[in-house]
């Protein structure tokens, strides 16, 4: 009597392995599994015809005559049989892979708006061309004609993706957002990111009105050292501190990973930090601890460091050209 099922097919694995025959010869001995049985047996023969590429090994079973059959390696045991390890690739590694996002961005050149973007474009492994305008490039009379034939609307900054055009900061980072999955990852999350993206603009904007004359909010060096000490003692960023502390995480303000408004509330930290410096103030972080630790979260992001470590970060913070009182 043969082996159980001999001349059935094994039951087949839901994911099939890749076998390397090139170490089985004829006469070797090996193990032959059959209906979940295993056999001692023997090669006959190793094909590598393409029509035996599911089975290319002829087997005998060792004490049966008449029972041969064509095999692979996953009803095979033997020493000499190696399996071909596929490298598995990781979420990461597929996304690397994916041809990245390819963008034309245009901004003064200076941080102001622009280093939100730059900082999105560099986390993200972005392809960007980075049009800084005020220093050689003519905005005005070079690049705006050329945006307004493309949209009306044509501002600085603006953002050209394919046939995209987009301009105004919210409307670019919303569109950045969804195409690169940085709006949140629930719906709460995408609300809390829409929030935040709108108040910090807010929290800039009192930036905007302290550092340049032409707002005549601060016509005077000395009104706008007073309004600074106004500000900086109000604690401008305690909104965003009970923000950290509702979430109960020491994590980014909408998740666990950057949304598009980590990077605007960063890039005003980091500002309204360097103008207390300037102006001999306290350290704005004293009393948003929380603010402080996402602050050093963020620094330390390995896909900014390239940003950090370039001259887009050693821009001026405002426009020179408007004879800002920080900059």
């Amino acid at each position: 009597m043969g082996p159980k099922g001999a001349g059935k097919g094994a039951k087949k694995t839901e994911a099939p392995k890749v076998y390397d025959y090139s170490g089985l010869e004829k006469g070797m001995k090996l193990q032959v599994s059959s209906e979940g049985d295993w056999f001692s047996g023997e090669v006959v023969t190793v094909s590598d015809a393409k029509a035996k590429s599911k089975a290319p090994v002829k087997v005998s079973y060792v004490g049966y005559t008449g029972y041969d059959e064509w095999v692979g390696g996953d009803r095979l045991r033997s020493k000499a049989l190696k399996v071909v390890k596929k490298e598995a690739k990781s979420e990461n590694t597929e996304k690397t892979e994916r041809k990245p996002l390819e963008v034309e961005f245009g901004y003064w050149g200076i941080r102001g708006l622009g280093a939100v973007f730059r900082m999105i474009f560099e986390y993200k492994g972005v392809k960007y061309t980075d049009n800084q305008y005020g220093a050689g490039k003519d905005w005005f009379g070079e690049d705006k004609p050329k945006i307004l034939e493309k949209n009306p609307l044509a501002n600085l900054p603006y953002l050209v993706c394919g046939n995209d055009c987009i301009c105004q900061t919210n409307s670019i980072l919303n569109y950045l957002g969804g195409r690169l999955r940085m709006s949140g990852g629930g719906y709460k999350a995408k609300m809390m990111n829409e929030q935040l993206l709108c108040e910090i603009y807010d929290t800039r904007n009192v930036m905007i009105e302290m550092a340049y004359p032409f707002k005549e909010v601060c016509k005077t060096e000395a009104e706008h050292k007073a309004k600074v000490s106004k500000v900086l003692e109000g604690a401008p960023f305690k909104k965003y501190e009970a923000i950290l502390e509702k979430s109960g995480t020491e994590e980014f303000f909408c998740g666990k990973t950057p949304c598009t408004s980590d990077f605007h509330i960063w890039e005003m930290l980091d500002q309204y930090k360097m103008l207390a410096e300037k102006n001999g103030a306290s350290d704005i972080f004293a009393s948003i601890p929380k603010c402080k630790a996402f602050y050093d979260k963020f620094r330390a992001l390995p896909t900014l460091q390239k940003y950090f470590e370039s001259d887009a970060y050693k821009l001026p913070v405002n426009n020179p050209m408007a004879n800002p009182w920080f900059f």
